[in-house]
């Protein structure tokens, strides 16, 4: 069995992944209670996979082990029932391959490759070996997580097709919100038919629905999972009119949770999560400030969208 192929996939259905939030305590610690919680939360909403350790997930803020431990416990209380995809991203190339070995040990069905934190001032050689050396340690389908780089980065679209077209490399994970990387990547897999492609474009999944992508790895798929499920359901059907409709209400929910100018994104999440009892605390690295304006405006939120979230 291929690496790609280990996937599963239904071509009547549209795969949906949440780039889920990761539980912690007041004192930082993972909150292990609340993750049973975050399971049953995704399936209920229709998630087939998660990605743990992302940066929605705080996965670079925490401990090396902590992340080890994440993927443990969800890989417990999944139980197969979730695709598990880990962040391995890193500083370097052999940095990158330990993450692999240790995520794929403690039970990752793939792994995801993010830009290194340094992609601002990393030239052409590093970005290549940084991405496509690591491939040689995955024994599971592994997927690039694309970023949009400043327009001096050595990290641009023509390096991107390059690392995509690949053949150890699984799916992407298209993160440009860029009719001209989507596409392009949608050029690739005409060519690599077996290459599945998700956007984590959550404002418009609908653009990428009609370029023929074959999934959905959103930031807040713990929340609007049952909104972009409705739409695509909608899209599917014919029903495009039905489709944006359910992409605009859900879009709104997010303007509430956010703000519009995106200034309290995972404040406003984890404070979400908390106020539906899926989190037992606000906690967050980020230390976003949420005011009394916010939090009545995502109390709103909640009560208006109660029967969908």
């Amino acid at each position: 069995m291929s690496k790609t192929s280990a996937i599963k996939t239904n071509p009547k259905v549209k795969l949906i992944w949440s780039a889920t939030p990761t539980p912690f305590l007041s004192d930082g610690q993972i909150d292990h209670a609340s993750l049973e919680r975050v399971v049953e939360q995704h399936l209920r909403l229709g998630i087939t996979g998660l990605f743990l350790a992302g940066s929605c997930g705080e996965g670079p803020l925490m401990l090396n082990d902590q992340r080890i431990e994440l993927v443990r416990a969800m890989k417990c209380l999944s139980a197969g029932k979730l695709h598990l995809a880990v962040q391995v991203s890193d500083t370097s190339a052999i940095r990158v391959k330990e993450n692999i070995l240790r995520a794929q040990d403690a039970g990752a069905d793939s792994i995801v490759i993010a830009p290194p934190w340094l992609a601002r001032f990393a030239v052409k050689g590093f970005c290549q070996r940084y991405f496509t050396e690591p491939l040689e340690a995955a024994r599971v389908p592994v997927g690039i997580y694309v970023l949009k780089q400043p327009a001096d980065s050595a990290l641009d679209l023509s390096l991107w097709k390059e690392i995509i077209a690949h053949p150890g490399v699984s799916y992407v994970k298209d993160s440009s919100m860029s009719p001209e990387y989507m596409n392009a990547f949608a050029q690739i897999k005409a060519k690599r038919p077996e290459l599945l492609l998700e956007t984590g474009y959550e404002f418009d999944v609908m653009s990428y629905a009609a370029n023929g992508y074959d999934g959905y790895l959103l930031g807040s798929g713990i929340l609007i999972g049952g909104f972009i499920r409705r739409a695509l359901d909608a899209f599917a059907a014919g029903d495009r009119a039905a489709a944006d409709a359910w992409q605009k209400r859900s879009n709104e929910f997010l303007w509430d949770l956010f703000a519009h100018d995106i200034s309290i994104w995972m404040g406003g999440l984890k404070y979400a999560l908390h106020r539906l009892g899926i989190f037992s605390t606000e906690f967050t690295h980020m230390h976003y400030v949420i005011t009394d304006a916010d939090r009545m405006r995502i109390d709103a939120a909640i009560e208006r969208e109660r029967e969908f979230i």
